[in-house]
């Protein structure tokens, strides 16, 4: 059999994990800034896990769900050309791990037309489709014996989601770092619910030997701080606690869902440790406030049933007077449908630490927002957000009427 060339093409040859960060202003937080702001006061939740990577490939059960065919292939030889100094690659078929008519069978050779140097018995796993009655090869990684008997106990996609996520639990760093990063994937893809019903098959003791090892990649970290949060004990608040309290002028992968896992483990107890260390304090560097604040994202988001929604609030509130990482917050607010600010942000706007473009335009958008936040039926008049909001919207018009203009064309086009 001779296979098209795509098979050497798609898709990695090992996994590869999240690209490194840098401190500072810049790099990925900077693309994160600029995505909350052009969202404008109209958000939605990500589905999957809200401290994991949101651009992971697909995990191998999902490659498993897609494809019709899926065979394990084992390196055989380098196959020379006739009259040229380029060779092929002769494969064996020696697993058929999901079957087609039009597939290839067990003990089949596989010639692709490129030459991949081996070494002899390697194995890779290749996925493939059918359409218009032609085989098409999509996706291909290389793998150990352990990746086999992994695939061929792995439940099937029709299974309920927390049953799986009790099976690839069980994987989660795992010596094979394909299992391991498989596994993530799977659970990085999860929504926060299906984790969370998962929960009895996590392995604290694990968590925490994962969460203080430094080989482990800190985009994993922010997963584990979330699982031991749902699966932690009191030992576990003082422990997630240790992990937060410091200062750390860089950026901390995973900090974020560790303070989620934090705060809601102690249902809310350790917002005022969070709020006095991360927000309040001056000093706390950006990258510090700003995982803060994604973590009280996820708590007015998932802790609902932990947290009164207005304690978060309270502390969310107080980034307001935070200048770097105000615009966000108050999109956020808006998006809340929070008006307690309005007077605030009036207060602020181009005042000397926030005069930039980007809080000016969000302190717009939320007093327009605040315009629209009229339930049915109701008399605008009778809102006491709509009055307050239509007087400062012409108090900016007078002030900044250019600006205004723009924000209303851009956001709120008719």
């Amino acid at each position: 059999m001779s296979l098209d060339p795509i098979v050497a093409l798609r898709g990695p040859t090992t996994r590869q994990r999240a690209p490194g960060l840098r401190s500072g202003l810049g790099g990925v937080v900077r693309g994160l800034l600029l995505a909350a702001l052009c969202a404008g006061v109209v958000g939605s939740t990500a589905s999957g896990c809200p401290f994991c990577p949101q651009s992971l490939a697909p995990s191998l059960g999902e490659q498993m769900a897609s494809a019709q065919v899926v065979v394990v292939a084992t390196w055989v030889e380098l196959v020379p050309i006739e009259n040229s100094e380029k060779k092929h690659t002769r494969f064996e078929i020696t697993r058929v791990l999901k079957k087609h008519p039009l597939g290839p069978a067990k003990g089949e050779a596989a010639i692709v037309p490129l030459e991949r140097p081996g070494p002899k018995g390697a194995i890779e796993i290749w996925f493939g489709t059918v359409s218009d009655g032609k085989l098409s090869w999509t996706y291909r990684t290389t793998a150990t014996g352990s990746a086999i008997p992994y695939l061929e106990k792995a439940p099937a996609a029709d299974r309920p989601l927390p049953q799986r996520l009790d099976f690839y639990a069980g994987y989660l760093e795992h010596q094979d770092e394909l299992l391991a990063e498989d596994a993530f994937r799977e659970f990085a893809s999860a929504e926060f619910k299906d984790v969370k019903a998962a929960a009895s098959s996590f392995s604290a003791a694990n968590l925490r030997d994962w969460l203080t090892n430094e080989r482990i990649p800190g985009a994993r970290k922010g997963l584990y701080g979330l699982m031991l949060g749902l699966c932690g004990t009191a030992e576990d608040e003082a422990f997630l606690k240790r992990l937060i309290e410091p200062n750390v002028d860089e950026i901390r992968l995973g900090i974020d869902g560790v303070m989620g896992g934090y705060l809601y483990l102690t249902a809310g107890k350790g917002l005022p440790f969070i709020q006095q260390k991360k927000i309040a304090d001056p000093d706390a560097p950006f990258p510090e406030t700003y995982a803060a604040m994604q973590a009280l994202r996820f708590l007015w988001s998932y802790g609902g049933d932990r947290v009164p929604r207005e304690q978060v609030l309270q502390v969310v509130r107080g980034l307001v007077e935070r200048p770097a990482v105000c615009d966000i917050v108050i999109n956020d607010l808006a998006r809340w449908k929070d008006w307690s600010v309005q007077d605030r942000l009036m207060a602020l706007y181009g005042a000397k630490e926030y005069n930039l473009p980007t809080i000016k335009r969000a302190i717009i958008r939320y007093q327009l927002a605040s315009l629209r936040d009229v339930p049915e039926g109701a008399d605008p008049e009778s809102l006491p957000h709509v009055v307050a909001g239509r007087r400062h919207v012409e108090t900016l018009r007078e002030k900044d009427p250019k600006r205004v203009a723009e924000v209303e064309r851009l956001f709120f086009p008719e």
